[in-house]
């Protein structure tokens, strides 16, 4: 049985512990939020502004259309090249993009270098929507079929709604 004195020094070496590792995290959770702090500073605030990318002319069109109800500005661009360009210099608040696009092209790499708070939504009509599922999920997008009727449209212009930020007062 150990001894009073090694149970008292044993609870004061647990007790210091308990204070460093609490010091610690406090120093994490205070470095976390200066950096977030700082990169919130450094990425300007995405516009209330929607791209549609779509390499399909009528459907991109059709899209650009079906999200008019949004009330704000929808771009449009038939390349990832087009569509780097958009983001770069209109910066906006939602993509909504077809995956397969001409040349082999998808819009996964696009998606995936957008800037942080800029969402995104895919739709497709392709029937390996489980693979796109694991796909959109690494991007951090939403997956969609392509609208078909009114209810679909009213979910995707919901879901690209909850997208945009709050109007200027």
């Amino acid at each position: 049985m150990p001894s009073p004195d090694s149970v008292i020094a044993g609870c004061a070496m647990l007790t210091s512990a308990c204070a460093f590792v609490d010091a610690a995290r406090s120093r994490l959770v205070a470095s976390l939020d200066r950096i977030v702090e700082r990169d919130v500073r450094a990425t300007p605030a995405p516009r209330r502004v929607v791209l549609v990318l779509n390499d399909e002319p009528g459907a991109l069109l059709t899209m650009a259309h079906l999200l008019e109800p949004l009330g704000v500005p929808i771009l449009t661009a038939s390349t990832v090249a087009e569509a780097r360009t958009a983001l770069d210099r209109d910066r906006p608040c939602a993509i909504v993009a077809d995956y397969y696009l001409g040349g082999g092209e998808t819009c996964a790499a696009l998606l995936r270098d957008r800037r942080p708070r800029t969402r995104a939504v895919i739709v497709t009509g392709a029937v390996d929507t489980a693979r796109i599922a694991t796909i959109a999920q690494g991007v951090g997008a939403d997956l969609r079929d392509i609208p078909l009727d009114d209810a679909d449209v009213d979910a995707l212009v919901a879901l690209v709604r909850s997208y945009l930020p709050p109007e200027a007062a």
